[in-house]
């Protein structure tokens, strides 16, 4: 069998774990092979509730599914286990029998998310989500970052690193006038419970070839978004790790022959959190407060990780083309088709950029490129009908259907899912 990918195209919240969860039981596995606990998939799955996911693979709710959290992750043990709990009291089962932790994942360790909070407490804070992405990403390249590994084979060793390293920010903590920490109790409660992790974590690079080599499918799920990837992204907006399909193939330990689908996630209404130029924000308040939506709604614009208001735009085909090229996409998963009636009667689209004088059809993928970015706007005529009930192509408004097949061609690659609501059962396929 295959591997397939599902990635986001722009800037995160596209609905990713959405498009995950509603194709996951097709496949043996839902391997997650990127970011950590800053990034967010909320899943409808039925309940009163919707699972707000942050490291827990988004096959969770499917059973008969085995979740690998893989080895590009990184991991917070603390957070994990929370999040354990919280799935568990919705009613969906999470043992060490339909989820697994590579050995070879990154901790993310106290001390990373206290020197997140010294930044954003000081003058250089980034917006970031405080979960210390950046800091234990910056310890694995400088080759000095904790392994999952550890919490098997030398948890005394990882006990001192912890103290130690709790012990070293204190300094910083208390220049801007943060709560100091007892390093020694902290660092024992902390091993205390991330050793509750122990029977989750395997080979699991070792494990996923195995499955492969017996048949198996897998569905890699990345995280975040294509232009937050650290080496394609809107630099240095961006986060600390790959958020490609070629990061599917380094964070899984796959052979990238194996890769049959890649289903690339465009959401209809465009958003972002966080710094950086948006060449295509809405600058209307109220049209952009309207198209937020209410915050605490499952479809609402505001961040699952972090209850952020996110800003909000028109959809961005120079941008879309750069991430369809790069990540070899093979299919779209549109999303939230049934919000387009709250821009009115048109809508604008970005089919193109003014750059320094010249006309692109490919979005930079710098910050400061794109700060001196202007969109070329085509205005697309909308529909009054409420498509949340159609359940085929054929009940679309003519609008709509046309829309879809604009946004085909001008990609170069066919919408095979469309969102029409947050609901597992509100997409279309085709």
């Amino acid at each position: 069998m295959a591997v397939d990918i599902v990635l986001g195209l722009q800037r995160g919240d596209e609905g990713k774990g959405r498009i995950v969860d509603l194709i996951a039981g097709q496949y043996d596995i839902v391997a997650r092979f990127n970011g950590g606990p800053n990034a967010g998939h909320t899943v409808a799955n039925g309940k009163a509730e919707p699972l707000r996911l942050h490291q827990i693979p988004s096959g969770i709710a499917r059973q008969n599914v085995l979740n690998v959290i893989g080895n590009g992750a990184l991991l917070d043990p603390i957070r994990l286990l929370a999040e354990i709990d919280e799935v568990r009291a919705a009613g969906v089962t999470v043992s060490p029998e339909n989820v697994i932790i590579s050995d070879l994942a990154h901790l993310i360790l106290p001390h990373h998310i206290s020197l997140d909070e010294v930044r954003e407490a000081g003058t250089d804070g980034q917006g970031s989500t405080k979960r210390g992405i950046a800091f234990a990403a910056r310890d694995k390249y400088e080759r000095v970052g904790v392994r999952v590994e550890l919490l098997c084979f030398d948890v005394d060793q990882l006990e001192r690193i912890v103290r130690k390293g709790l012990e070293s920010v204190n300094a910083q903590r208390r220049a801007v006038g943060l709560e100091l920490h007892d390093a020694p109790a902290e660092a024992a409660a902390w091993i205390a419970a991330a050793s509750k992790l122990t029977p989750f974590i395997k080979d699991s690079i070792a494990f996923l070839q195995k499955s492969l080599r017996h048949s198996k499918s897998v569905l890699a799920e990345g995280a975040q978004a294509f232009g937050l990837d650290i080496e394609f992204g809107m630099y240095p907006y961006v986060t600390s790790s790959h958020t490609t399909s070629g990061g599917a193939v380094s964070g899984l330990g796959i052979d990238p022959h194996e890769i049959q689908r890649v289903i690339g996630v465009v959401k209809a209404v465009k958003s972002h959190v966080g710094g950086g130029p948006f060449v295509t924000e809405i600058t209307d308040a109220g049209l952009a407060a309207n198209i937020r939506g209410e915050r605490g709604k499952i479809d609402s614009e505001y961040g699952a990780s972090t209850g952020r208001e996110r800003k909000v735009g028109y959809l961005d085909l120079p941008e879309l083309r750069r991430a369809v090229a790069v990540n070899g996409v093979t299919e779209i998963a549109l999303t939230k088709l049934d919000a387009l009636h709250l821009f009115g009667s048109t809508m604008k689209i970005a089919v193109a950029y003014e750059l320094l004088g010249e006309q692109v059809r490919y979005a930079p993928s710098s910050a400061g490129q794109l700060s001196v970015c202007r969109p070329v706007y085509k205005e697309w005529p909308l529909w009054k009908e409420d498509v949340s009930a159609m359940r085929t192509v054929e009940e679309l408004p003519p609008q709509a259907r046309a829309f879809l097949d604009f946004l085909a061609e001008e990609l170069g690659v066919p919408v095979t899912m469309i969102g029409i609501g947050p609901e597992r059962d509100q997409v279309i396929l085709q």
